[in-house]
């Protein structure tokens, strides 16, 4: 009888450890803890702080959010799953074409572009011609 109420002790701990670590921890807003984006912007000039050319934004595994693009320019920005703009420095030499996330055409019209891209490599921004367009970029 002793040994049942030891299992059946252990059993529930067991258990209430389980339950303890799926339980989600509610964030700040909507968002669940460790579900956060984080931002960055861009500008035409680094008057605010902002960067003005190519970048890269995070190293490893990730997602691009959204890209918000508040004021219009006539920069071409392209997102990449790499480390690089340098093919000759990625490993295996991955063409550019087969690594592209989003593109922006120049005077891309002000808005919230959705993208949830996924990169796992890393997520480069390059500027490809033109002025940077003011921008807030999400990313995790």
């Amino acid at each position: 009888m002793k040994t049942l109420a030891v299992i059946v002790a252990v059993l529930i701990g067991i258990t209430g450890l389980y339950v303890a670590n799926k339980v989600q921890t509610a964030g700040v807003g909507s968002v669940l803890e460790g579900g956060e984006s984080q931002a960055t912007s861009t500008a035409a000039n680094a008057v605010y702080g902002a960067f003005t050319g190519d970048q890269l934004l995070k190293t490893g595994r990730g997602t691009l959010s959204a890209v918000i693009i508040t004021g219009a320019n006539t920069g071409v920005l392209n997102f990449y799953n790499a480390t690089t703009s340098n093919v000759l420095l990625r490993t295996g030499n991955i063409a550019s074409s087969t690594i592209l996330l989003a593109s922006f055409p120049a005077s891309t019209v002000a808005g919230e572009y959705m993208l949830d891209a996924v990169f796992t490599t890393g997520l480069l921004l390059e500027l490809e011609t033109g002025l940077m367009p003011t921008t807030t970029i999400m990313y995790r």
